[in-house]
Protein backbone atom coordinates (compact mmCIF):
# COMPACT_ATOMS: atom_id res chain seq x y z
CA UNK A 1 0.00 0.00 0.00
CA UNK A 2 3.09 2.23 0.73
CA UNK A 3 4.16 1.69 -2.80
CA UNK A 4 1.27 1.85 -4.31
CA UNK A 5 -0.27 5.12 -2.56
CA UNK A 6 2.10 6.88 -4.81
CA UNK A 7 1.07 5.65 -7.76
CA UNK A 8 0.10 7.58 -10.68
CA UNK A 9 -3.21 6.92 -12.40
CA UNK A 10 -5.09 7.42 -15.15
CA UNK A 11 -8.32 7.59 -14.84
CA UNK A 12 -10.18 5.91 -18.69
CA UNK A 13 -14.57 6.86 -17.69
CA UNK A 14 -15.71 10.04 -16.13
CA UNK A 15 -18.69 12.24 -16.21
CA UNK A 16 -17.31 15.53 -14.61
CA UNK A 17 -18.30 18.62 -16.05
CA UNK A 18 -14.71 20.64 -16.63
CA UNK A 19 -16.89 24.02 -16.29
CA UNK A 20 -17.57 23.16 -12.22
CA UNK A 21 -15.09 19.68 -12.03
CA UNK A 22 -15.21 19.77 -8.18
CA UNK A 23 -18.62 19.75 -5.74
CA UNK A 24 -20.41 22.87 -5.28
CA UNK A 25 -22.79 21.87 -2.76
CA UNK A 26 -22.83 19.41 0.08
CA UNK A 27 -25.55 17.03 -2.16
CA UNK A 28 -22.87 17.07 -4.85
CA UNK A 29 -20.75 15.26 -1.88
CA UNK A 30 -23.42 13.42 0.17
CA UNK A 31 -26.39 12.69 -2.63
CA UNK A 32 -23.54 11.19 -5.10
CA UNK A 33 -25.93 8.71 -7.17
CA UNK A 34 -24.44 5.47 -5.31
CA UNK A 35 -25.54 6.78 -1.73
CA UNK A 36 -28.93 8.34 -3.23
CA UNK A 37 -29.92 4.63 -4.43
CA UNK A 38 -28.77 3.25 -0.78
CA UNK A 39 -30.76 5.82 1.42
CA UNK A 40 -33.72 5.13 -1.13
CA UNK A 41 -33.15 1.51 0.12
CA UNK A 42 -32.79 1.99 3.58
CA UNK A 43 -36.00 3.94 3.34
CA UNK A 44 -36.08 7.36 2.83
CA UNK A 45 -39.30 9.04 1.21
CA UNK A 46 -38.46 9.94 -2.23
CA UNK A 47 -39.86 13.23 -1.73
CA UNK A 48 -36.89 14.31 0.72
CA UNK A 49 -34.01 13.53 -2.04
CA UNK A 50 -35.85 14.01 -5.10
CA UNK A 51 -33.90 15.22 -7.73
CA UNK A 52 -35.92 18.75 -8.32
CA UNK A 53 -35.32 19.66 -4.76
CA UNK A 54 -32.91 22.29 -3.60
CA UNK A 55 -29.80 20.66 -3.21
CA UNK A 56 -29.03 21.40 0.05
CA UNK A 57 -32.56 20.67 1.42
CA UNK A 58 -32.04 17.13 0.07
CA UNK A 59 -28.98 17.18 1.37
CA UNK A 60 -29.89 18.20 5.15
CA UNK A 61 -33.06 15.69 4.85
CA UNK A 62 -30.98 12.78 3.92
CA UNK A 63 -28.66 13.21 7.20
CA UNK A 64 -31.10 11.45 9.87
CA UNK A 65 -30.99 8.09 7.55
CA UNK A 66 -27.17 8.20 7.41
CA UNK A 67 -26.75 5.95 10.07
CA UNK A 68 -28.57 3.00 8.35
CA UNK A 69 -25.86 3.32 5.69
CA UNK A 70 -22.61 3.80 7.69
CA UNK A 71 -22.00 -0.13 6.98
CA UNK A 72 -21.62 0.25 3.12
CA UNK A 73 -18.61 0.47 1.03
CA UNK A 74 -19.75 4.18 -0.87
CA UNK A 75 -20.54 4.84 2.85
CA UNK A 76 -16.75 4.50 3.43
CA UNK A 77 -15.81 6.60 0.43
CA UNK A 78 -18.04 9.56 2.35
CA UNK A 79 -15.67 8.91 4.82
CA UNK A 80 -12.74 9.37 3.10
CA UNK A 81 -14.31 12.73 0.94
CA UNK A 82 -15.05 14.15 4.60
CA UNK A 83 -11.89 13.53 6.27
CA UNK A 84 -9.24 13.86 4.11
CA UNK A 85 -10.61 16.49 1.45
CA UNK A 86 -12.44 18.61 4.05
CA UNK A 87 -10.41 17.80 7.64
CA UNK A 88 -13.96 16.66 8.86
CA UNK A 89 -13.42 13.92 11.41
CA UNK A 90 -16.29 12.68 12.73
CA UNK A 91 -20.30 11.45 12.42
CA UNK A 92 -22.36 13.14 9.66
CA UNK A 93 -25.25 14.90 11.82
CA UNK A 94 -27.34 16.91 11.57
CA UNK A 95 -25.15 19.19 14.25
CA UNK A 96 -22.33 18.59 11.47
CA UNK A 97 -23.57 19.27 8.42
CA UNK A 98 -23.81 23.88 8.86
CA UNK A 99 -20.02 23.05 9.11
CA UNK A 100 -19.11 20.48 6.64
CA UNK A 101 -21.32 22.77 3.84
CA UNK A 102 -18.99 25.75 4.66
CA UNK A 103 -16.20 23.32 3.79
CA UNK A 104 -17.44 22.41 0.90
CA UNK A 105 -18.70 26.08 -0.70
CA UNK A 106 -15.03 27.61 0.43
CA UNK A 107 -13.24 24.98 -1.34
CA UNK A 108 -15.75 25.21 -4.12
CA UNK A 109 -14.20 28.53 -4.78
CA UNK A 110 -10.65 28.39 -5.08
CA UNK A 111 -9.68 28.06 -8.49
CA UNK A 112 -6.79 25.84 -7.74
CA UNK A 113 -9.37 22.91 -6.56
CA UNK A 114 -9.61 20.24 -8.89
CA UNK A 115 -5.91 20.20 -9.58
CA UNK A 116 -5.62 19.84 -6.23
CA UNK A 117 -7.42 17.39 -5.78
CA UNK A 118 -6.60 15.04 -8.86
CA UNK A 119 -3.22 15.93 -9.14
CA UNK A 120 -1.99 16.21 -5.41
CA UNK A 121 -4.75 14.07 -3.76
CA UNK A 122 -5.30 11.40 -5.95
CA UNK A 123 -2.70 11.24 -7.93
CA UNK A 124 -4.98 11.11 -10.88
CA UNK A 125 -2.54 12.54 -14.11
CA UNK A 126 -5.65 12.57 -16.83
CA UNK A 127 -9.40 12.28 -16.52
CA UNK A 128 -11.13 11.55 -19.74
CA UNK A 129 -14.25 13.40 -20.12
CA UNK A 130 -17.62 12.39 -21.28
CA UNK A 131 -18.68 14.51 -24.47
CA UNK A 132 -22.11 13.77 -25.31
CA UNK A 133 -22.39 13.01 -28.99
CA UNK A 134 -25.40 15.79 -29.58
CA UNK A 135 -23.39 18.50 -27.91
CA UNK A 136 -20.61 20.54 -28.88
CA UNK A 137 -17.16 19.06 -27.46
CA UNK A 138 -16.82 20.70 -23.80
CA UNK A 139 -13.83 23.65 -23.30
CA UNK A 140 -11.69 21.99 -20.62
CA UNK A 141 -8.02 22.00 -19.07
CA UNK A 142 -6.12 19.68 -21.40
CA UNK A 143 -3.60 19.51 -18.89
CA UNK A 144 -6.06 17.37 -16.35
CA UNK A 145 -8.45 16.35 -18.74
CA UNK A 146 -9.05 14.58 -22.07
CA UNK A 147 -12.41 13.43 -24.31
CA UNK A 148 -14.13 10.87 -25.10
CA UNK A 149 -17.40 10.81 -27.61
CA UNK A 150 -20.34 8.99 -26.51
CA UNK A 151 -22.28 7.38 -28.79
CA UNK A 152 -24.90 5.02 -28.06
CA UNK A 153 -27.66 7.05 -28.95
CA UNK A 154 -26.53 6.09 -32.33
CA UNK A 155 -25.95 2.28 -31.86
CA UNK A 156 -28.56 0.85 -29.46
CA UNK A 157 -30.80 3.66 -28.79
CA UNK A 158 -31.09 4.89 -32.24
CA UNK A 159 -34.48 6.89 -32.46
CA UNK A 160 -35.98 9.46 -34.36
CA UNK A 161 -34.93 12.07 -31.53
CA UNK A 162 -31.18 10.83 -31.99
CA UNK A 163 -31.46 11.14 -36.05
CA UNK A 164 -32.33 14.63 -35.57
CA UNK A 165 -29.51 15.74 -32.84
CA UNK A 166 -27.06 14.11 -35.37
CA UNK A 167 -28.14 15.91 -38.03
CA UNK A 168 -27.97 19.19 -36.02
CA UNK A 169 -25.03 18.12 -34.77
CA UNK A 170 -23.35 16.97 -38.29
CA UNK A 171 -24.62 19.96 -39.67
CA UNK A 172 -26.33 17.62 -42.43
CA UNK A 173 -29.53 16.69 -43.39
CA UNK A 174 -30.54 12.83 -42.44
CA UNK A 175 -32.78 11.30 -44.83
CA UNK A 176 -31.71 8.12 -45.95
CA UNK A 177 -29.10 5.41 -44.50
CA UNK A 178 -26.47 6.62 -46.37
CA UNK A 179 -26.92 10.19 -44.71
CA UNK A 180 -26.50 8.44 -41.71
CA UNK A 181 -23.38 7.11 -42.88
CA UNK A 182 -21.75 10.72 -43.92
CA UNK A 183 -23.18 12.23 -41.14
CA UNK A 184 -21.42 9.96 -38.69
CA UNK A 185 -17.94 10.51 -40.51
CA UNK A 186 -18.74 14.65 -40.13
CA UNK A 187 -19.50 13.86 -36.14
CA UNK A 188 -16.26 11.77 -36.11
CA UNK A 189 -14.36 14.93 -37.71
CA UNK A 190 -16.19 17.08 -35.21
CA UNK A 191 -14.63 15.22 -32.33
CA UNK A 192 -11.21 14.29 -33.36
CA UNK A 193 -9.15 15.44 -30.12
CA UNK A 194 -11.45 12.69 -28.68
CA UNK A 195 -8.85 9.82 -27.63
CA UNK A 196 -12.22 7.01 -27.18
CA UNK A 197 -15.32 6.56 -27.93
CA UNK A 198 -17.66 5.05 -25.81
CA UNK A 199 -21.42 3.35 -25.42
CA UNK A 200 -23.10 1.39 -23.10
CA UNK A 201 -24.91 -2.04 -24.58
CA UNK A 202 -27.98 -3.32 -23.34
CA UNK A 203 -28.16 -7.29 -22.06
CA UNK A 204 -31.02 -7.84 -25.24
CA UNK A 205 -28.20 -5.95 -27.61
CA UNK A 206 -27.02 -8.61 -29.44
CA UNK A 207 -25.10 -8.32 -32.84
CA UNK A 208 -26.13 -9.92 -35.80
CA UNK A 209 -23.97 -9.70 -39.29
CA UNK A 210 -25.23 -6.30 -41.22
CA UNK A 211 -27.50 -6.46 -43.86
CA UNK A 212 -27.95 -3.03 -45.06
CA UNK A 213 -31.39 -3.55 -47.31
CA UNK A 214 -33.19 -4.58 -43.35
CA UNK A 215 -31.27 -1.70 -42.22
CA UNK A 216 -32.46 0.65 -44.50
CA UNK A 217 -36.15 -0.68 -44.55
CA UNK A 218 -35.82 -0.14 -40.15
CA UNK A 219 -33.92 2.70 -40.56
CA UNK A 220 -37.00 4.27 -42.66
CA UNK A 221 -39.53 2.99 -39.54
CA UNK A 222 -37.35 5.16 -37.45
CA UNK A 223 -37.53 8.19 -39.28
CA UNK A 224 -41.25 7.55 -39.72
CA UNK A 225 -40.95 7.50 -35.90
CA UNK A 226 -42.91 4.33 -35.41
CA UNK A 227 -41.75 1.60 -33.45
CA UNK A 228 -39.74 -1.27 -34.01
CA UNK A 229 -39.47 -4.52 -32.59
CA UNK A 230 -36.42 -6.28 -30.64
CA UNK A 231 -35.42 -8.18 -33.58
CA UNK A 232 -35.35 -4.91 -36.30
CA UNK A 233 -33.57 -3.29 -33.32
CA UNK A 234 -30.46 -5.58 -33.45
CA UNK A 235 -30.56 -5.08 -37.08
CA UNK A 236 -30.06 -1.50 -36.97
CA UNK A 237 -28.10 -1.10 -34.35
CA UNK A 238 -25.59 -3.90 -35.91
CA UNK A 239 -25.41 -1.90 -38.60
CA UNK A 240 -24.96 0.93 -37.08
CA UNK A 241 -22.07 -0.21 -34.57
CA UNK A 242 -20.16 -1.58 -37.70
CA UNK A 243 -20.46 1.89 -39.43
CA UNK A 244 -19.42 3.36 -35.93
CA UNK A 245 -16.16 1.27 -35.96
CA UNK A 246 -15.80 2.05 -39.55
CA UNK A 247 -15.03 4.90 -37.70
CA UNK A 248 -13.12 4.47 -35.01
CA UNK A 249 -10.56 1.94 -36.91
CA UNK A 250 -10.11 4.88 -39.23
CA UNK A 251 -9.47 7.50 -36.60
CA UNK A 252 -7.29 4.87 -34.89
CA UNK A 253 -8.94 5.05 -31.31
CA UNK A 254 -9.99 2.08 -28.73
CA UNK A 255 -13.91 1.69 -28.17
CA UNK A 256 -15.24 1.28 -25.16
CA UNK A 257 -18.10 -0.87 -24.31
CA UNK A 258 -20.14 -0.64 -21.11
CA UNK A 259 -21.79 -3.46 -20.74
CA UNK A 260 -23.75 -5.88 -17.49
CA UNK A 261 -26.51 -3.50 -16.60
CA UNK A 262 -30.16 -3.04 -17.88
CA UNK A 263 -32.04 -0.20 -17.27
CA UNK A 264 -34.60 1.68 -16.99
CA UNK A 265 -36.38 -1.04 -14.79
CA UNK A 266 -39.60 -0.19 -13.60
CA UNK A 267 -39.66 0.69 -9.67
CA UNK A 268 -35.89 0.07 -9.57
CA UNK A 269 -34.16 3.97 -7.77
CA UNK A 270 -33.76 6.94 -9.89
CA UNK A 271 -32.40 8.72 -11.64
CA UNK A 272 -30.41 5.37 -12.97
CA UNK A 273 -33.10 3.05 -12.67
CA UNK A 274 -30.53 0.34 -13.49
CA UNK A 275 -29.99 -3.57 -12.40
CA UNK A 276 -27.44 -5.65 -13.24
CA UNK A 277 -28.31 -8.55 -15.88
CA UNK A 278 -27.34 -10.35 -18.90
CA UNK A 279 -28.38 -12.51 -21.46
CA UNK A 280 -26.38 -16.09 -22.66
CA UNK A 281 -24.95 -15.14 -26.28
CA UNK A 282 -24.97 -11.63 -26.16
CA UNK A 283 -20.83 -11.59 -25.29
CA UNK A 284 -20.22 -14.33 -27.65
CA UNK A 285 -22.20 -12.53 -30.64
CA UNK A 286 -19.51 -9.51 -30.24
CA UNK A 287 -17.15 -11.70 -30.90
CA UNK A 288 -17.97 -11.41 -34.60
CA UNK A 289 -16.62 -7.88 -34.31
CA UNK A 290 -13.72 -8.51 -32.43
CA UNK A 291 -12.73 -10.64 -35.09
CA UNK A 292 -13.87 -8.13 -38.07
CA UNK A 293 -12.16 -5.21 -36.12
CA UNK A 294 -8.97 -6.78 -35.93
CA UNK A 295 -6.69 -2.96 -35.63
CA UNK A 296 -9.61 -1.68 -33.14
CA UNK A 297 -8.81 -1.64 -29.86
CA UNK A 298 -11.63 -2.99 -27.79
CA UNK A 299 -11.86 -1.95 -23.51
CA UNK A 300 -14.43 -3.88 -21.92
CA UNK A 301 -16.05 -2.35 -18.74
CA UNK A 302 -18.30 -4.70 -16.98
CA UNK A 303 -20.77 -3.97 -14.19
CA UNK A 304 -21.62 -7.62 -12.86
CA UNK A 305 -19.56 -10.48 -12.26
CA UNK A 306 -21.82 -13.16 -13.41
CA UNK A 307 -20.08 -13.09 -16.53
CA UNK A 308 -16.44 -12.01 -15.44
CA UNK A 309 -15.08 -15.39 -16.72
CA UNK A 310 -17.11 -15.39 -20.27
CA UNK A 311 -15.22 -11.85 -20.58
CA UNK A 312 -11.67 -12.80 -19.47
CA UNK A 313 -11.25 -15.78 -21.54
CA UNK A 314 -13.00 -13.57 -24.14
CA UNK A 315 -9.93 -10.79 -23.54
CA UNK A 316 -7.59 -13.74 -23.35
CA UNK A 317 -8.44 -15.64 -27.08
CA UNK A 318 -8.73 -11.73 -28.68
CA UNK A 319 -5.24 -9.82 -28.80
CA UNK A 320 -7.60 -6.54 -29.39
CA UNK A 321 -9.97 -6.46 -26.41
CA UNK A 322 -8.70 -5.11 -23.23
CA UNK A 323 -10.92 -4.88 -19.87
CA UNK A 324 -11.35 -1.86 -17.30
CA UNK A 325 -11.54 -1.41 -13.75
CA UNK A 326 -14.79 -2.15 -12.10
CA UNK A 327 -17.87 -0.51 -13.36
CA UNK A 328 -20.85 0.72 -10.78
CA UNK A 329 -22.04 -2.68 -9.33
CA UNK A 330 -19.00 -3.80 -9.39
CA UNK A 331 -17.26 -1.20 -6.97
CA UNK A 332 -17.21 -3.29 -3.85
CA UNK A 333 -13.84 -4.76 -1.90
CA UNK A 334 -15.49 -8.35 -2.38
CA UNK A 335 -15.92 -8.18 -6.04
CA UNK A 336 -13.17 -6.18 -7.21
CA UNK A 337 -10.54 -9.19 -5.46
CA UNK A 338 -12.63 -11.63 -7.35
CA UNK A 339 -12.11 -10.29 -10.25
CA UNK A 340 -8.86 -8.74 -10.71
CA UNK A 341 -7.47 -12.07 -9.03
CA UNK A 342 -9.38 -13.64 -12.20
CA UNK A 343 -7.55 -11.19 -14.51
CA UNK A 344 -4.63 -10.99 -13.37
CA UNK A 345 -4.04 -14.98 -13.77
CA UNK A 346 -5.38 -15.18 -17.04
CA UNK A 347 -4.06 -12.36 -18.70
CA UNK A 348 -1.22 -10.76 -20.07
CA UNK A 349 -0.48 -7.93 -17.73
CA UNK A 350 -1.09 -5.61 -20.59
CA UNK A 351 -4.56 -6.43 -21.07
CA UNK A 352 -5.71 -5.06 -18.21
CA UNK A 353 -6.43 -1.69 -16.93
CA UNK A 354 -7.36 -0.87 -13.07
CA UNK A 355 -9.34 2.00 -12.73
CA UNK A 356 -11.66 4.01 -13.69
CA UNK A 357 -13.91 6.55 -11.27
CA UNK A 358 -17.36 7.21 -13.22
CA UNK A 359 -17.39 10.30 -10.82
CA UNK A 360 -19.22 13.23 -11.36
CA UNK A 361 -16.85 15.45 -9.20
CA UNK A 362 -13.12 15.05 -8.65
CA UNK A 363 -14.07 14.52 -5.04
CA UNK A 364 -15.33 11.82 -5.71
CA UNK A 365 -12.35 10.35 -8.11
CA UNK A 366 -10.35 10.77 -5.13
CA UNK A 367 -12.65 8.84 -2.75
CA UNK A 368 -13.09 5.91 -5.69
CA UNK A 369 -9.31 6.21 -6.09
CA UNK A 370 -8.10 5.05 -3.11
CA UNK A 371 -11.12 2.49 -2.94
CA UNK A 372 -9.37 0.57 -5.81
CA UNK A 373 -5.97 1.33 -4.76
CA UNK A 374 -6.55 -0.85 -1.39
CA UNK A 375 -7.93 -3.51 -3.05
CA UNK A 376 -5.19 -3.78 -5.49
CA UNK A 377 -2.88 -3.69 -3.15
CA UNK A 378 -4.50 -6.38 -0.95
CA UNK A 379 -4.98 -8.74 -3.72
CA UNK A 380 -1.43 -7.88 -4.90
CA UNK A 381 -0.09 -8.79 -1.53
CA UNK A 382 -2.07 -12.12 -0.97
CA UNK A 383 0.00 -13.16 -4.16
CA UNK A 384 3.03 -11.96 -3.28
CA UNK A 385 2.34 -14.39 0.33
CA UNK A 386 0.99 -16.89 -1.81
CA UNK A 387 4.01 -17.34 -3.74
CA UNK A 388 2.77 -16.45 -7.59
CA UNK A 389 5.05 -13.34 -7.48
CA UNK A 390 8.05 -11.40 -6.34
CA UNK A 391 7.38 -8.09 -4.37
CA UNK A 392 9.14 -6.83 -7.43
CA UNK A 393 6.92 -7.84 -9.74
CA UNK A 394 4.05 -6.74 -7.63
CA UNK A 395 5.17 -2.99 -7.73
CA UNK A 396 5.58 -3.49 -11.57
CA UNK A 397 2.21 -4.85 -11.95
CA UNK A 398 0.54 -2.14 -9.60
CA UNK A 399 1.89 0.91 -12.16
CA UNK A 400 0.70 -1.79 -15.19
CA UNK A 401 -2.76 -1.75 -13.71
CA UNK A 402 -2.97 2.40 -12.96
CA UNK A 403 -1.10 3.72 -14.94
CA UNK A 404 1.17 1.87 -18.18
CA UNK A 405 -1.42 0.35 -19.34
CA UNK A 406 -4.42 2.82 -19.88
CA UNK A 407 -1.37 5.08 -21.23
CA UNK A 408 -0.34 2.57 -23.97
CA UNK A 409 -3.70 2.02 -25.09
CA UNK A 410 -5.14 5.39 -25.32
CA UNK A 411 -1.86 6.97 -26.67
CA UNK A 412 -1.25 9.32 -23.94
CA UNK A 413 2.21 9.90 -24.35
Amino acid sequence: MEEISESKVIDVHSHIDPAHPSARTTADIVLYHYLATELRSAGVPEGIIAEDRDPEQRAKGALPYMRLIKNTTTYWCLTKILKELYGFDGELTEGSYQSIRESIINQSRRSDRAETVLRKNAKISKTFLTFDCASDPLEHDPSLFIGALRIEPLIGRLSLASVRNLSKSAGRDVEVLSDFEEALAALFKKFRSCVAVTASFLPSEFYVRPDRGRAEEVFKKVLGNFEINREERNVLSSFALHEVLRMVEENEVPFQMMVGVTRPVPGASPPDRAITAFEPGMLLSYCQIFHEFKNVKFDIFLSNRVQSQELTVIAKNYPNVHVSGFWWYNLYPTTIREILRERLQMLPANKINGFFSDAYVVEWSYAKACLVRSQIAYVLAEMVDDGFYSMETAKELAIDLLERNPTMLYRLN
